[in-house]
């Protein structure tokens, strides 16, 4: 693991717009930070956004006149995305950058799509080599889930650079870090045990995930925003590890997914939770995978910082 300081430069400010999520409200209200889907008088007869299980967000971050626009993360299917980015009215041609959190289904399945809609646009794919694994969950009953992963072939096109990377990468101008991947230190985040991974024709246990990353950004007088897609590594190991990276100790922001749902993964709800309110951010936004019991419990833990997520809303930071 490199251990040295990769401090990206401040930038004025930066908005992250959730683009797919497991949720959406319509009528959800805004905050100072956080603005929700604009309703109009003929909302029902243009598209809307819809909610499928998956994550995907635009990252816009500006410094002075420079402006870096990154899509982290593609949601689960060619439909929702497409109808998503068509409902936000966002300019797929304005993606300078592409990053893949991990090699999950519902964070990579939506691409193929999104290329499509790209044409021949230039645009840098990120991910880390094991995003291509083929994968399994079995269950506690012996039932295998199988969880298939993204195929390079459908993304070996004249107008894509795959940057398959195992470190961390610096984006358009170095406004936006992809960190790599995550040092594990925490001691109650120990991975998916029911995880599995198929590896020179045989399977065995993959409960760590490592090609799970996270994006930085580092605004200024505000400290990190992070943004998770499912956060494998720890939510915890996340934050700590974004801070050794960068140097930076303070955290503004932390926006995505905790994997806090589910029966494996409840008990560190408390820990997990106790461990957020020391950091201390100013901005928590759970979504995807997180879970109803790890949001309620953050949300009654955090009230100041805590803000509810929808399809749709665009965070101003």
């Amino acid at each position: 693991m490199n251990n040295s300081v990769l401090e990206p430069p401040q930038v004025d400010e930066v908005e992250v717009t959730i683009v797919m999520d497991n949720s959406v409200d319509l009528l959800m209200g805004s905050t100072e930070i956080a603005s929700r889907f604009p309703l109009a008088p003929n909302t029902f007869d243009l598209p809307l956004p819809m909610a499928e299980h998956g994550f995907s967000v635009l990252i816009r971050a500006k410094r002075g006149q420079k402006e870096a626009v990154v899509l982290f993360d593609t949601g689960v299917s060619r439909k929702g995305i497409l109808n998503n980015i068509d409902a936000l009215e966002i300019d797929a041609m304005s993606i300078q950058a592409i990053v893949l959190s991990h090699g999950h289904p519902d964070h990579a399945m939506g691409l193929p799509g999104l290329l499509d809609r790209l044409g021949s646009l230039n645009v840098p794919l990120v991910l880390h080599p094991d995003a291509y694994l083929e994968r399994k969950l079995i269950l506690p009953n012996g039932d295998e889930i199988m969880v298939p992963a993204p195929r390079i072939g459908d993304y070996r096109r004249e107008n894509i650079e795959i940057i398959e990377e195992v470190g961390p990468s610096m984006l358009v101008d170095d406004m936006v870090l992809v960190s790599g991947e995550i040092e594990r230190k925490s001691e109650f985040e120990r991975g998916f045990p029911i995880h599995f991974a198929r590896r020179d024709h045989s399977w065995e246990p993959d409960p760590l995930i490592m090609d799970d990353q996270c994006a930085i950004i580092n605004v200024r007088n505000r400290g990190l925003v992070i943004i998770t897609g499912c956060g494998h590594s720890g939510i915890i190991n996340t934050i700590h590890h974004a801070q050794r990276l960068t140097g930076i100790g303070n955290v503004y922001a932390v926006i995505g997914g905790f994997h806090l749902t589910g029966g494996l993964f409840e008990p560190i709800i408390p820990v997990t939770t106790r461990a957020l309110q020391q950091i201390g951010p100013r901005v928590v936004l759970p979504g995807h995978c997180t879970g109803w019991k790890a949001t309620h419990q953050i949300a009654k833990a955090m009230p100041e910082a805590f803000t509810p997520n929808s399809v749709g809303t665009t965070l101003r930071l």
